[in-house]
């Protein structure tokens, strides 16, 4: 190895291991972008399984209708936060949803009066909102970000989760043909 190569080696390491990385990257987002790869797609061990239980602590004493408060009836549960911009974009298609399902509300490590005026400003189509201060709840429910969306059947187990916004599209493909699945 001649002596110009063996000092060109060490800058040539470190930039042949970022363009591997530089690739994965761009592969993630690439999928990503163009929905071939989606967060929706990360699997959940909860479907089939009971729902966990909800944080202890409800927005106020008037929304702290618990899953046993819906037996009988499939319900959605919803972790969002007020700091989350994509909690915003799905609060219409949930408010259109919540004419069919009773959907929970878990505040994700947010504070009561974040919570209260996000559901102000933006809308409230939650029966109950529940608070997850410390994000306890949202690691029982394997929670990878907000928002995330589960379908809970008449019978308290899981059976999907939608991670990511709900919209339209969402709503069509994905939650309506489960909660049609349970009837």
């Amino acid at each position: 190895m001649t002596s110009a190569a063996r000092k060109s080696l060490p800058f040539l390491i470190p930039l042949i291991l970022f363009a591997v990385l530089a690739g994965f990257g761009f592969f993630g987002l690439y999928g990503t972008l163009t929905g071939s790869r989606s967060a929706g797609q990360l699997p959940s061990v909860l479907v089939g399984r009971d729902a966990p239980a909800l944080p202890g602590s409800a927005l106020s004493p008037q929304r702290a209708q618990g899953l046993d408060a819906f037996a009988g009836q499939p319900v959605l549960v919803n972790f969002m936060a007020s700091w989350c911009a994509p909690c915003r974009a799905e609060v219409p298609a949930l408010d259109l949803l919540s004419k069919e399902v009773a959907i929970i509300a878990i505040a994700y490590k947010d504070k009561p009066e974040d919570t209260q005026r996000f559901l102000d400003q933006f809308g409230d189509p939650y029966e109950a909102v529940w608070m997850d201060f410390d994000g306890d709840a949202g690691r029982r429910w394997g929670v990878y970000g907000v928002p995330e969306t589960f379908v809970i059947d008449q019978h308290g187990k899981v059976v999907l989760r939608h991670a990511g916004p709900v919209f339209s599209d969402v709503i069509e493909t994905e939650i309506r043909p489960a909660l049609e699945a349970l009837k």
